[in-house]
């Protein structure tokens, strides 16, 4: 018979390079972060860290969803008022727009485009007015996972949008 002595411990572990390591990218938004998300693998497969509050009280997240972009599909425009998103990209492959629309930031109506998911795993954070979309530009679904700093309340939801096409952001989706 099973007893909870016949398991063994698990070893310590060290992750396969830095934890949530910055990156930077040209022209990078204010208040914008990009970190390294790093796989640990082994035969099975692997497992990503997307948060840990091992890192300090703002990693803690109350409020955390999952989000399945259709082949191709785009969800844009989008700022929140009152929350952080916290986006994680780790399956499929996306494009992610921002566009700072905040008149007093030093990045004022500045653009930036990445390309992230399953060969760039990133962590992006996105201050609240900071406008953004993503786009799955596989053939297939994808996903990524919003850890924001502020559960979501149906009564009084924090989005505001704008129309995919909005002429006054300068950029397309293909």
């Amino acid at each position: 018979m099973l007893e909870l002595d016949d398991f063994t411990d698990d070893k310590p572990w060290v992750p396969g390079g830095p934890e949530f390591e910055e990156l930077r990218i040209p022209d990078q938004i204010a208040g914008v972060a990009l970190r390294r998300l790093t796989p640990m693998r082994d035969g099975r497969g692997d497992l990503t860290v997307l948060m840990t509050d091992r890192l300090g009280e703002a990693w803690r997240t109350p409020h955390v969803y999952l989000v399945t972009a259709a082949p191709r599909s785009v969800r844009a425009w989008v700022y929140h008022k009152r929350q952080t998103d916290r986006l994680a990209y780790t399956m499929g492959r996306f494009r992610v727009v921002l566009y700072d629309l905040r008149p007093d930031s030093a990045t004022y109506r500045q653009l930036n485009v990445l390309e992230v998911g399953a060969d760039n795993r990133v962590l992006l954070t996105i201050p609240p007015f900071v406008v953004h979309g993503v786009q799955n530009l596989g053939d297939a679904p994808a996903q990524f996972t919003n850890m924001p700093t502020r559960a979501y309340d149906p009564a009084h939801p924090d989005k505001s949008r704008v129309a995919a096409d909005h002429p006054g952001i300068p950029y397309r989706f293909e």
